[in-house]
């Protein structure tokens, strides 16, 4: 017999420009407070929601700052005014001097959780369907660690954009009980069948929920875009609701016991074979 177990997520879809750090913390937060008037347990905000750096060579640096620090003192103000999980990731002055492109974890009354640093960073030099020379592992160092956060609500992981392709993290965070991936991006486009195809892969590959933001609109210097399409999905690869092409708050409802439902109906987590992947057997024929 089921039991449900409802969770209300929202996720804020907006554009940020470099030049303006003020306004989209100020964006960030009306979208927040939007949430808790919405009764949200969890709020995703987008990836880099304080500025992307993608104006220049430099604006990285100046949009970066420490966690905690006054991005960080937002978010954790809005966690306890309205009792829910934040998370949304920008650029992080680490103690260590490095940057990160980073998404603190905020619990409902305001403490920091712990901070995701973006494992998979978008190295593209040779595409031609982007702004030619896009390098991230030029502004910013990797994070070397990923994250679980075992919760009143559930167990939920930690990722940002690009993370989206690599399986093999999502693999982990299912094997370590997560049912629920936030995933903040600022997805680029045109790009819009690799983003539904990435997270309805992710979802049913392993059995969760993922809740993803999307960056909106354009860098005005630069002109990259950005997909937008927020979206969660099921594990069972359903979009349940998704964004439109604008800024925009999307909100629903999940159960998150259709995890452990689906989970009975193929337990595929039983079935990995770890032992095969590290050997596969090179067949060679050359005639």
């Amino acid at each position: 017999m089921s039991e449900q177990r409802p969770v209300t997520i929202s996720i804020a879809q907006f554009n940020a420009q470099d030049d303006d750090k003020a306004g989209n913390l100020a964006k960030a937060q009306h979208y927040l407070d939007l949430a808790g008037a919405r009764g949200s347990n969890i709020a995703v905000l987008p990836e880099l929601f304080t500025g992307t750096g993608f104006s220049s060579g430099d604006a990285h640096k100046m949009l970066a700052e420490p966690i905690p620090g006054p991005t960080f003192e937002m978010m954790a103000a809005a966690a306890r005014r309205h009792a829910m999980y934040v998370t949304g990731s920008f650029y992080e002055k680490g103690s260590d001097g490095r940057i990160y492109n980073t998404a603190p974890v905020v619990a409902p009354g305001g403490d920091l959780l712990g901070c995701y640093r973006k494992t998979h960073l978008f190295d593209v030099p040779n595409r031609t369907d982007l702004p030619p020379g896009i390098m991230e592992s030029k502004k910013v160092s990797p994070g070397a660690e990923l994250q679980v956060y075992d919760t009143n609500l559930c167990r939920f992981g930690i990722g940002i954009c690009a993370d989206i392709r690599f399986p093999e993290m999502f693999r982990a965070y299912a094997r370590a009980g997560a049912e629920l991936i936030l995933l903040p991006t600022a997805f680029l486009s045109p790009r819009f069948d690799h983003w539904d195809f990435l997270l309805k892969a992710r979802a049913t590959d392993h059995q969760m929920f993922i809740a993803a933001s999307g960056m909106t609109g354009k860098e005005k210097v630069t002109g990259i875009g950005f997909i937008g399409r927020s979206a969660v999905v099921d594990p069972w690869g359903v979009i349940l609701a998704g964004a439109p092409d604008e800024e925009a708050m999307l909100t629903t409802t999940i159960d998150l016991d259709q995890v452990r439902r689906v989970r009975n109906w193929w337990p595929l987590n039983d079935q990995v074979r770890p032992d095969l992947y590290g050997a596969v057997a090179v067949k060679t024929s050359r005639p």
